[in-house]
């Protein structure tokens, strides 16, 4: 009998030579799956592991091949809707256990073939990824304890498989890069200059110093809309001409301006291009897995683009039956062309620009009478001059200016384990892995922020180093039914980062993007980063007649974060399973054909919640008339101590009718000692920065928060006959977060959301928005009774029908507005083939939680200085009292009305409050995918093994509660800006693909 894990096992007679060739196993490979530290047959998972194979991956398009997880599986929430070429998506496992603003502090730890992984997940080929482990529970996690509060991710590489066999495999895919998220609907030129109108009319009427009538008031804005506030006109009459006494548009636009469209011109349609030539081979002693890949995206705006150059080697050797060797060696070069300010009210934002553009406002120069200016070249001639622009020009900015990113990494990892005798093995890995970041920035001299300096270059330059050292010493073995394996293990891992960074302005020479071409230094600057852990870790793994499972963990990891007094943090588990089906009482029960009960309780830690320095005092360095000086920035945290994450983990997993595969958990996850940066009052001190004064800090474990839920996963085999097969799938998960507990029970305001005890940590206190008032057309908001003595004395004071209102949230009363997290959220999914034709489709969802709108809310808001977009929603503003409306009518408030357009009381009547939370519900349709595979009895004749055409859209559309809205963006569901959710949304791509294999 020979056998190998995911081959056949096969009898054959026993001759002076034999030659066998095993063949894959499918379903012996979903049986053995990678866990912490090893693997492990499925049936004897205590904890809660979810698993996506290749298979799954090849299916989806993406830079990420992380990407793969959303709507694999329940319990995992992926936001990858950062339609940046190149961007990683953000991921939660079972909620959301920190509070902490720390750069990754909320982040899985991914570990690569066994080693944790601090690179960019976009530096992995997808092509290469033999499957993705997540572990979800403590129990599973444990023995990543330092770092797997969050859950663990575990990637794995492909391998060489068949024995005897050498094959060669050629993939490409070829597709269009897309927005997959329609804008805004936003006014037309003609609706938004008489929306203007109205809104400068009543602006007229509301302006103390004014008080005109609403005759005065029409004419005043027909006077002044052009000469006050939009200061441009591309129209065929007088600028106090336009309108009629009504305000109805009376002029046409001039035959020129079809240049008015910013987002039309910033957007295109991205081309993506993918190919992945690898190569197997395995033969008695060895295997080798070698691939090399090139990847070029696009962006779906203009100068965006991404591009990746992969290669790899996994290679194992078993020069004799007590060693067992091998080295993995990757490399990887990325070009990212992108742009850092593509978020936030920047004009260098091309997202923020292009949405509130005036959509009066021409992209090119226009003579006098709308013909477009042309230089002597023929070519259109940018708006530069116009001070409505503000010296900024996004267009020309993202065609002149420039931002590249090239990234290089190396990484390389040996390991060595030796059998010794009484079933001992030890196992040493070594993985060392060397990254270099270099980033420059071109900021052009006509325009934009290298206007006041003749140009200006910026260069970052980064390099990362990490290595990771591990010993391992196994024992396995039986006695009859019982079954015995213990792991001791000793871990060290190191982290280094070194940072120079310096601007030179004063160009000398264009086109030439060199330090040497800007000779005036602005600043030159650079500091390093430094990070080490240290483990003792252990397990125990028992059953009995593979029935009865049990395993624990234990893990100590020391971290330099923490001072050395509360470095080190004890974390462990226990779980067992009861594999139900292979009890003699079950025998008969034909319709069950696998029955698993699990339970299991862990603990695990997390350090990522402070700085590398976290404890110590820090001090911002300086200048002092020349010399060094020393800033104090952060006060000692001597007391701080691990972050940690307790779960109670309880689930069921079966087979039932040789049709139907179900699971079904529940996890109670708390987390204590939540790590937090407070912020000190200024009279505790500060530090200058930017010439302003910034609150000193101090890192402190300030409370506890839980995440309960239920999580549900089924699938069925509908139909499947010799030709036919039809599998239907759902997942889902109810999630409950609540903060616990907070130091002395006191909330603490995040803008428009608070921590409190009793409350999710993302849920919304703001003010509540009532309604608008029919008689005068503003909005009425909730009075805080203590403010209405004030509310009075400034006018903004309103009773009606006996109940106090106030017209300005400055004497309004803030209250609980709902979450942001869902009520529940997962996937469905199908799959359909006939003979060698296969369609699949997946679908991801989400069900209640609310997001604040403030694209919505600033397309909704009007303003005296400066004239920007309008969302058509303006159109059914207030304009008038209702016939019929009394000041005692029942009805006088509209709780669905919109307000008065006046640019005087846009501020008041558009302020910030529950009005423009909305819900975050959403439905996409993630994937499609066709794929053909052709029959081997054709191609077998060419001398092909196998032949396999494709055809799949990722995005291809995702519903939501208003257009324009992306509820994905944020899990908080909030900015605090207001404004960071103008940037990229979903990218939708196209893709036709072929895999030839030899």
């Amino acid at each position: 009998m020979v056998s190998f894990i995911g081959l056949q096992t096969q009898e054959v007679a026993i001759k002076p030579i034999v030659n066998v060739v095993l063949k894959t196993d499918s379903e012996t490979l979903d049986e053995v799956v990678v866990v912490a530290y090893g693997t492990a047959k499925k049936e004897s998972l205590t904890g809660s592991v979810s698993v996506v194979d290749s298979k799954k991956i090849e299916q989806r398009i993406g830079t990420s091949v992380t990407g793969a997880l959303e709507g694999s599986a329940p319990g995992i929430q992926v936001n990858n809707t950062y339609g940046e070429p190149g961007a990683n998506p953000s991921i939660r496992i079972r909620g959301f256990g920190t509070i902490s603003t720390q750069s990754g502090a909320a982040d899985p730890l991914y570990v690569v073939d066994g080693v944790p992984f601090d690179g960019n997940i976009s530096d992995l080929n997808s092509a290469d990824i033999e499957s993705m482990s997540v572990l979800k529970d403590a129990a599973s996690a444990a023995l990543y304890g330092n770092r797997a509060a969050n859950g663990v991710v575990l990637i794995t590489t492909k391998r060489g498989k068949e024995y005897g066999k050498t094959s060669i495999s050629l993939s490409t895919n070829q597709g269009m890069y897309t927005r997959g998220i329609a804008e805004y609907d936003r006014l037309g030129a003609d609706q938004w200059m008489e929306a203007e109108w109205l809104g400068l009319k009543h602006y007229a009427m509301s302006t103390p110093s004014l008080s005109m009538n609403e005759t005065d008031a029409a004419s005043y804005a027909t006077q002044n809309l052009i000469s006050s506030l939009v200061k441009r006109n591309i129209y065929d009459a007088a600028d106090n001409a336009l309108f009629d006494s009504n305000g109805k548009l009376i002029a046409n636009k001039l035959a020129g301006y079809n240049d008015l469209d910013w987002a039309d011109a910033l957007e295109r349609k991205g081309y993506r291009q993918e190919y992945t030539l690898s190569a197997t081979t395995t033969g008695e002693k060895f295997n080798v897995y070698s691939s090399v890949g090139y990847l070029k995206e696009n962006g779906y705006i203009i100068n965006t683009g991404f591009e990746r150059f992969s290669g790899r080697v996994n290679t194992t050797y078993n020069p004799t039956k007590w060693l067992k060797t091998g080295i993995n060696l990757s490399a990887t070069a990325q070009n990212q062309n992108y742009n850092e300010n593509a978020y936030g009210s920047y004009y260098a934002n091309p997202f923020y620009t292009s949405r509130y553009m005036a959509p009066v406002y021409p992209i090119y120069a226009h003579n006098a009478d709308g013909s477009l200016i042309y230089d002597e070249d023929g070519n259109k001639q940018y708006d530069l001059t116009s001070s409505y622009l503000s010296n900024r020009h996004i267009i020309y900015e993202l065609l002149t200016d420039q931002q590249q990113q090239k990234r290089n990494t190396l990484g390389g990892q040996a390991y060595a384990t030796i059998n010794l005798p009484y079933d001992l093995s030890v196992t040493v890995k070594g993985d060392l892995s060397h990254r270099t970041n270099n980033i420059s920035q071109y900021n052009n001299p006509n325009i934009g922020d290298g206007a006041e300096n003749n140009g200006r270059l910026t260069n970052y330059a980064y390099q990362y180093r990490t290595f990771n050292v591990q010993e391992q010493v196994n024992w396995k073995r039986s006695f009859g039914k019982h079954n015995v394996d213990l792991m001791l293990g000793h871990e060290n891992y190191g982290y280094l980062m070194e940072v120079t960074y310096g601007m030179n302005t004063n160009m000398s020479v264009s086109g030439n993007y060199t330090m040497g071409n800007f000779t005036t230094n602005s600043y030159y600057q650079g500091y390093n980063d430094e990070y080490k852990t240290e483990s003792y870790l252990s397990r125990l793994r028992y059953n009995f007649d593979e029935r009865y499972f049990f395993e624990a963990s234990l893990r100590r990891d020391g971290s330099s974060r923490f001072h050395p007094d509360h470095r080190w943090g004890n974390f462990f588990s226990v779980g067992g399973s009861w594999n139900i089906s292979k009890e003699a009482f079950m025998e008969e029960v034909e319709w069950v054909d696998y029955l698993k009960l699990r339970a299991s309780y862990g603990e695990v830690g997390n350090d990522a919640g402070v700085s590398y320095y976290g404890y110590m005092a820090l001090y911002e360095l300086g200048k002092n008339g020349g010399t060094g000086a020393l800033l104090k920035k952060s006060l000692p945290a001597d007391d701080i101590k691990w972050e940690t994450t307790q779960t109670i983990d309880i689930g069921i997993d079966g087979r039932l009718f040789d049709r139907l595969n179900f699971s079904l958990g529940y996890f109670d996850k708390r987390s204590k000692d939540l790590l937090f940066e407070v912020k000190l009052p200024l009279s505790a001190g500060s530090f200058p920065m930017n010439d302003a004064s910034v609150n000193m800090t101090q890192y402190k474990n300030i409370g506890t928060i839980s995440n309960r839920g239920f999580e549900f996963a089924a699938d069925v085999d509908v139909l499947r006959t010799k030709d036919w097969n039809w599998n239907i799938g759902l997942d889902a998960t109810f999630l409950k977060n609540k903060i616990i507990t907070l130091p002395d029970g006191q909330d603490i305001l995040q803008g428009m959301q608070k921590y409190s005890e009793g409350h999710s940590i993302y849920e919304f206190w703001t003010y509540h928005f009532v309604g608008v008032d029919q008689m005068t057309g503003n909005s009425l908001y909730t009075l805080d009774p203590a403010q209405k003595s004030k509310a009075a004395e400034s006018g903004k004071l309103v009773t009606i029908n006996g109940t106090d209102y106030t017209t300005d949230t400055t004497y309004g009363l803030k209250d609980w507005a709902g979450t942001a997290l869902p009520t529940v959220y997962g996937s469905f999914r199908t799959s359909l083939s006939w003979k060698d034709l296969t369609f699949g489709a997946l679908f991801t969802y989400s069900l209640g939680g609310k997001t604040y709108d403030s694209g919505y809310a600033n397309l909704m808001s009007t303003a005296a200085a400066s004239a920007s977009a309008l969302h058509t929603d303006v159109l059914k503003s207030w304009n008038g009292v209702p016939e019929g409306m009394t000041e005692t009518s029942p009805n006088r408030i509209d709780p669905n009305g919109i307000p008065v357009l006046d640019h005087n009381l846009s501020t008041y009547n558009n302020a910030l409050s529950d009005r423009w939370l909305t819900s975050a519900s959403y439905l996409v349709l993630k994937n499609i995918n066709l794929s053909y595979r052709f029959p081997k009895k054709i191609i077998g004749k060419l001398g092909i093994a196998g032949l396999t055409i494709n055809a799949g859209i990722e995005n291809l559309f995702t519903l939501t509660s208003r257009k324009g809205l992306n509820p994905q963006y944020s899990f908080s569901g909030y900015s605090k800006t207001g404004q960071e959710d103008d940037t990229y949304v979903t990218a939708r791509v196209y893709n036709l693909g072929l895999t030839l294999n030899f």
